[in-house]
């Protein structure tokens, strides 16, 4: 019955399709659409259904014959290839039974894998971008330093203040002159603060104008203004004023404020240096947008200033000012040399305006070539704002240390008066340093919230709160205190007291497991105290080395040998001996202990020393004899090798008597 079924069935697919090469041809179209068109799901369990009817279009059809020579006896054949075949009926796509041809189905394209474009690595600041923009900010600050020096020095010469001297009027200096102390180069204190109005008054009647500079020399430039009265360079009037504050016994500063550019580097600042830098280009950065700017753009050019460069000339923010101290009130007075006036250092610097201070580092030279750093006095908020744009805040050490340890080649012995100066510019800053933002308090060197606070930090107990803001509570800098692990304070060379409860917990993730560690304050710890060496016999740890990372952790009656091959030696004189764990390294991806010698009792010490120096003795005599031998070894071979040379020049020297043959084929001759 299943064997007249199948026949049944293949008759009818052979009626159908009419031919088994035609059947065959048709299906592999079939499969190839079936393929193509995935997101049909109709054409997809079509081709689940025949996939599991047939296990490979290759098998069912590669040796079936053709209807027309078929063997009708052949029955056994036929049945297992028509066993599991479906009914092919008229689908789309198939031909029909008049129509022995394939419709045409076009062209088919099938793109394997991603063509998308790959994604680019996004611009971040780089390492190089940063050190490019930290030393271009020293080299403004040197450059500049070195400037002004070299301006101070010229209102130092005699023939400058000669000249200067030669510009004030005679009633002006007689009146100045009968004030002076008898014997001594300096105004009475009582008429010293009246002189100075007067005298500035007559240096305002000095009017001056200005004009494009031509690129002269310094001094050249600095006596042609003196002679013309028209002023090219921004330190033309500074200079001029100095001079004769010192011509008249007054103790006068110049003063230069210095623009640097911002140690922040931005992402497109970074990638212009890096391209750069790669294409082997030098880089200069500029600072932008500034008054300096325009000021060097002013000065570059032969025609007279309009009123407009005027009018900014004399109101802008002067980077050139004198500074003259005041023997009544004991302060540094600020006079503008462009209007001749008094004004407030706040004031001056920030241009009129109760704004930030246009200058990061300001500086005052005196007559001796002493330098000193008065930006505080100059500014409103120096710790929250001013000191964001100095080296101060850089979080490389040595990069904040530097403007210090470089100025201080240019200072002087202290005296009363500096001690005063700085004493009162430091409780100026302190008077000021209160952040009105939240996120200032993160970089404040007096001030701090508990949310700024990193893990190993905490705020005493007890410690006073000292305001707040927006509900959270100020605390000072100097109450925050270090907080620990046991294993961290025993690195230090310190341990937690007996009975002490963590102050503080907090989480960590090692190998991807969350610790929790628990945390002492120093207040909860004492000194270490190892126990003695006893009868020769050093204490060890847990992993049987002394733990030895202060020398204060050193066990009485021991000593530390640090000679690399101590132990070996301890081993053969059968000295007792541990390792010496100094420290901590992270090693490929585990921390690992750094062993730096032995400890031993002291009593050993001597016979180990002894025994090392004459092993390292030995040594030296035994490399000694071998570096001999290597020697006298290198000698026979060379002696042996002129040897040679001499017998085969001896032997062929009548070579070329010899008749010789030659061989010669169409490209090569031998002899």
């Amino acid at each position: 019955m299943n064997k007249d079924k199948r026949e049944a069935r293949g008759c009818d697919a052979m009626e159908d399709c009419g031919t088994l090469g035609d059947l065959a041809q048709q299906s592999e179209r079939a499969c190839d659409v079936m393929i193509i068109s995935d997101d049909d799901d109709d054409v997809q369990q079509a081709d689940v259904k025949q996939a599991d009817t047939t296990d490979s279009d290759d098998d069912v059809f590669e040796d079936v014959p053709r209807a027309d020579t078929a063997d009708d006896n052949d029955e056994d054949s036929d049945d297992d290839v028509f066993e599991d075949a479906p009914q092919v009926r008229n689908t789309e796509g198939f031909a029909d039974d008049s129509d022995d041809s394939m419709p045409e189905l076009g062209t088919i394209e099938v793109t394997v894998g991603d063509d998308t474009e790959p994604r680019k690595r996004r611009a971040v600041v780089t390492h190089r971008a940063r050190l490019v923009r930290r030393s271009h900010h020293k080299a403004h600050l040197i450059v500049h330093l070195l400037s002004t020096q070299l301006l101070n020095h010229i209102c130092t010469q005699p023939s400058t203040l000669a000249l200067c001297l030669s510009l004030i009027p005679v009633y002006v200096v007689d009146r100045i002159q009968q004030h002076l102390v008898p014997n001594h180069r300096e105004i009475r204190r009582d008429w010293a603060s009246a002189d100075l109005h007067y005298f500035l008054s007559s240096f305002q009647a000095l009017k001056f104008k200005h004009k494009r500079g031509r690129g002269l020399d310094v001094e050249q430039g600095f006596w042609e203004f003196v002679e013309t009265r028209v002023a090219t360079r921004a330190w033309h009037e500074p200079m001029l004023l100095v001079g004769m504050l010192r011509v008249l016994a007054f103790d006068a500063r110049l003063c230069v404020g210095i623009r640097t550019p911002e140690l922040k580097v931005t992402v497109k600042e970074s990638v212009e240096i890096e391209r750069m830098y790669k294409s082997d280009v030098s880089w200069t950065g500029q600072v932008q947008g500034t008054d300096i700017c325009r000021a060097e753009e002013l000065n570059n050019g032969p025609t007279e200033l309009n009123k407009d460069d005027q009018k900014w000339w004399r109101d802008s923010v002067p980077q050139y000012w004198c500074e003259v101290f005041d023997q009544v009130s004991e302060q540094w007075l600020t006079i503008n040399a462009h209007t001749g006036t008094i004004e407030r250092p706040t004031q001056l610097a920030s241009g009129g305006k109760r704004g930030p201070c246009a200058f990061p580092y300001i500086l005052g030279i005196d007559s001796s070539g002493s330098v000193v750093d008065i930006t505080r006095r100059y500014t409103r908020d120096f710790v929250n704002n001013t000191r964001k744009r100095r080296l101060e805040s850089s979080r490389n050490v040595q990069d904040s240390v530097w403007w210090a340890e470089w100025i201080k080649q240019w200072e002087r012995e202290h005296t009363e008066r500096d001690i005063h100066e700085a004493a009162e510019m430091a409780r100026r800053t302190e008077r000021n340093t209160m952040p009105r933002n939240i996120k200032d308090f993160a970089s404040n060197p007096y001030y701090v919230l508990l949310r700024n606070l990193t893990q190993h930090e905490m705020v005493a107990p007890n410690s006073p709160v000292v305001g707040t803001i927006r509900g959270e509570c100020v605390y000072l800098r100097t109450h925050v205190q270090k907080v620990c692990s046991r294993m961290a304070w025993r690195r230090t060379g310190r341990t937690v007291k007996d009975q002490e409860q963590p102050i503080k917990h907090t989480t960590t993730m090692r190998k991807g497991v969350e610790c929790v560690s628990e945390m002492y304050g120093l207040w909860q710890t004492q000194v270490v105290c190892p126990e003695p060496v006893v009868h020769g016999q050093v204490p060890r740890n847990e992993y049987g080395n002394v733990d030895l990372f202060v020398p204060e952790m050193l066990p009485h009656g021991g000593t530390h040998v640090r000679d690399p091959g101590a132990r070996s030696m301890c081993k053969e004189l059968d000295i007792d001996c541990a390792d010496a764990v100094v420290g901590f390294e992270f090693r490929r991806g585990a921390t690992v202990p750094v062993l730096d010698g032995v400890v031993i009792a002291t009593e050993s010490r001597d016979m180990l020393l002894d025994a090392l120096r004459e092993e390292r003795r030995i040594a030296i005599v035994a490399a000694r004899a071998a570096a001999e031998t290597r020697a006298v070894q290198r000698w026979r071979r060379l002696l042996i090798a002129l040897r040679v040379r001499a017998e085969i020049d001896s032997t062929f020297a009548s070579r070329s008597s010899r008749s010789t043959t030659t061989f010669t084929t169409p490209n090569t001759t031998f002899y």
